[in-house]
């Protein structure tokens, strides 16, 4: 997808963003696409930020711990309710209640493949009432359909898994999504139909967003848009958490 083509579309994403270096890690992106060299963003990631998360396998995880906890951008409270949607093995989730101290409400990991579940239940030993698995994927409807399971890229298609996704919407409660404050979806290119599963929720309560932007060529500026036209009372932030991957959206 040529990023010509939707000038428009990116020109006017540029006017709404909330700070110049989001303008700037957008202009590195189209860069990268046009000169396919990822040279561009590799000045808007700090390489000296990555850590390592053991996993009971003895694997290891790599991981930039402010990915969807800039603390310029995000102010954790101590009554956060959080969704985190594409749980992987739980990297994300511990990584949360580190930057929380274990001060917070409650953590929903929506996770649909088995084996990543069996990973997130050995890696976070206190799955109790407060951090709360879900075996199922967030969607824009509720279906049971095929899966390619291929590890940390696993995504819908032609595999041989059957899996369950979920609208948020319609998943939860009304008392129970106006008690959720943070939203962060890394889905493997099906976080527009995520959202689409979760717009009231977002129309009506404005629950702090992290959105990944990178799977698909339009994500650029589709899911950007698309959050500002649900609700534009939120600040939108973009920002770079790998010299290739991880384009984040931040919406506050």
């Amino acid at each position: 997808m040529k990023c010509k083509k939707h000038k428009k579309e990116i020109d006017y994403l540029k006017s709404i963003l909330a700070d110049d270096l989001s303008i700037d890690v957008i202009e590195a992106s189209i860069k990268c696409r046009k000169a396919r060299d990822y040279k561009y963003l590799k000045p808007f990631y700090d390489t000296n930020n990555t850590k390592e998360l053991l996993l009971s396998s003895g694997d290891t995880v790599c991981y930039d711990p402010s990915q969807y906890f800039l603390k310029d951008i995000i102010k954790l409270l101590p009554n956060e309710v959080f969704i985190d949607g594409g749980g992987f093995v739980g990297d994300t989730a511990l990584n949360f209640i580190e930057q929380t101290a274990g001060f917070f409400n409650k953590i929903h990991i929506f996770e649909p493949i088995k084996r990543n579940c069996e990973q997130i239940r050995k890696n976070i030993t206190d799955l109790s009432d407060k951090v709360i698995l879900h075996s199922l994927g967030l969607y824009s409807t509720s279906i049971e359909t095929s899966f390619e399971d291929s590890g940390s890229g696993s995504r819908i298609g032609k595999g041989k898994d059957l899996v369950k996704l979920v609208a948020l919407d319609n998943y939860f409660s009304e008392q129970e999504r106006s008690e959720i404050t943070y939203i962060k979806l890394d889905v493997e290119g099906a976080e527009m139909s995520a959202l689409e599963g979760m717009q009231n929720t977002i129309i009506k309560y404005s629950p702090k967003l992290a959105i990944c932007i990178y799977h698909k060529p339009a994500d650029l500026w589709e899911l950007p848009l698309y959050v500002h036209k649900l609700n534009p009372t939120y600040k939108l932030y973009i920002r770079q958490h790998h010299p290739v991957f991880e384009t984040v959206l931040y919406a506050v």
